[in-house]
């Protein structure tokens, strides 16, 4: 296993179950002690997760998200798995929003060239990923003041996404809980909002970190979620609430690795 898959499936955990021992983490991967540092403390540096004695914990800073280009290079196998259950809810015809999160961009890469639908996003990444394919599917691109990580933002956004209604709405989240969805920035938070109005089908896209976390923005109710799609590392007991409150929620499976 690489160095930086191991370093992710840690931060999953601490995420998760809120803190790791090292000693623990080196009898898992058979890894010496130095080794196990060596990560916890490349993650600390990056602001992942904050070190303390024997270990690391989680960081409880609800106003702080990793930076785009760090999180594209997480939970990948998790974002693979959930796109493409997404794909199997998508049908010819369809009119949808594809937000440009960074599971938004994963599934732009593994959308069927077959597929023909009409994918508005406010990525310039996603719409570049979707228009290198031969597919059938029309792509446009709603506009607003362009970020460093490709998205569109800004009243010029917004109102431009109040002229579409769509069949479906994917979107992604900073965290969920069974009271409601969390944002980190505005833009993201605005954009949720605006799409929960203009979208049949809301469809929420969030890997099992996301899972019973809180973030610096309340976004909306759970409850009007349509289909929840998450990966397997979901704990059961937040799996069951969220049945409870969502009509639908797909547990995607992931692929299984072979050891390196």
């Amino acid at each position: 296993m690489s160095s930086a898959k191991r370093r992710n499936e840690i931060l999953q955990e601490v995420l998760r179950d809120g803190a790791v021992l090292v000693e623990d983490l080196a009898d898992r991967y058979q890894l010496s002690v130095e080794t196990i540092r060596r990560d916890l403390r490349i993650l600390h540096d990056k602001g992942l997760l904050r070190r303390n004695y024997g270990g690391a914990e989680k960081k409880e800073q609800m106003t702080w998200e990793m930076p785009y280009t760090e999180r594209i290079n997480y939970h990948v196998e998790q974002k693979k798995a959930i796109s493409k259950e997404v794909i199997n809810l998508l049908e010819n015809g369809d009119s949808v929003f594809l937000d440009g999160n960074t599971t938004g961009l994963t599934l732009s890469r593994l959308i069927p060239d077959h597929k023909e639908l009409i994918i508005v996003t406010n990525s310039i990444m996603v719409a570049f990923n979707l228009s290198q394919k031969k597919t059938r599917s029309e792509v446009y691109i709603v506009g607003g003041k362009v970020g460093d990580n490709g998205l569109t933002s800004g009243l010029k956004l917004q109102q431009e996404l109040k002229q579409y209604r769509f069949d479906k709405g994917l979107f992604s989240c900073a965290g969920i809980t069974p009271q409601g969805l969390y944002f980190s920035k505005m833009e993201p938070q605005s954009t949720a909002v605006t799409l929960s109005d203009q979208s049949h089908q809301l469809i929420l896209m969030a890997d099992s970190s996301k899972m019973n976390q809180t973030a610096f923005l309340f976004g909306m109710e759970t409850k009007r979620i349509h289909v929840l799609v998450t990966d397997e590392g979901i704990p059961v007991p937040i799996l069951e609430k969220l049945r409870d409150m969502i009509p639908r929620v797909i547990v995607a499976k992931l692929d299984e690795q072979l050891p390196d």
